[in-house]
C-alpha cells in the first residue's frame, strides 16, 4: 500500500502550494467505492481503490471554497459525464469506457480508460478538449492520451 497522503502532500508542495491550502478528503469506504463501480458500470482498478481508501480526493482551499483536483467519489460521475459529453457523439464506445477523476479546471480531465472487457488499459489518461475535433474519423488517441504509466507515476514523474 502506498502512503498516498505523503505523496499527495509532496505533489501539492511542488505544484499548488502558492495557490491555496491543501484539502484532503476523508477516506472513502468500501461501500463508497462499490457504489461508484455500480454507477459507472466499471470496476475501478486497485491503485484507484487504494488511493481513495486513504484520501477521498484532494483539492485546494481558495478563499473558503474547495476546488477539487482529484474529485471526491461523489463528484466522479458528474466529471465523467461532463467529459463524456464532449466525445460521445463521435466516439461513443470510447466515451463509455472513460472514467474521469482529475479536474484540470479548464475542460480537460485525467482518469482511466477501460477495454471493452472492463479491464483497465495500461496507464493514466488525459482528455484534452483542445485536441478534440468533433469528427468521428479522428483517432481517439489524439485527444485521449496516456500521460503516465500509473497513478503513482502521475504524482512522482
Amino acid at each position: 500500500m502506498s502512503d498516498w497522503r505523503s505523496i499527495v502532500s509532496e505533489y501539492y508542495e511542488r505544484y499548488f502550494a502558492d495557490q491555496g491550502s491543501l484539502v484532503l478528503g476523508q477516506p472513502a469506504t468500501v461501500g463508497d467505492l462499490d457504489l461508484l463501480d455500480k454507477k459507472t458500470g466499471i470496476r475501478m482498478p486497485p491503485e484507484f481503490r487504494s488511493f481513495y481508501s486513504e484520501l477521498n480526493g484532494f483539492g485546494i482551499d481558495r478563499d473558503g471554497e474547495t476546488q477539487w483536483f482529484f474529485v471526491p467519489i461523489s463528484g466522479i460521475p458528474n466529471l465523467t459525464a461532463d467529459t463524456r459529453s464532449w466525445i460521445e457523439e463521435s466516439h461513443s464506445e470510447i466515451a463509455k469506457r472513460y472514467v474521469a477523476v482529475v479536474n484540470w479546471w479548464n475542460g480537460d480531465s485525467s482518469g482511466y480508460l477501460f477495454a471493452e472487457s472492463g479491464e483497465p488499459l495500461d496507464g493514466f489518461f488525459m482528455f484534452e478538449h483542445e485536441r478534440y475535433e468533433f469528427e468521428a474519423d479522428q483517432d481517439w488517441r489524439e485527444f485521449l492520451t496516456t500521460v503516465d504509466s500509473s497513478l503513482g507515476d502521475f504524482f512522482t514523474e
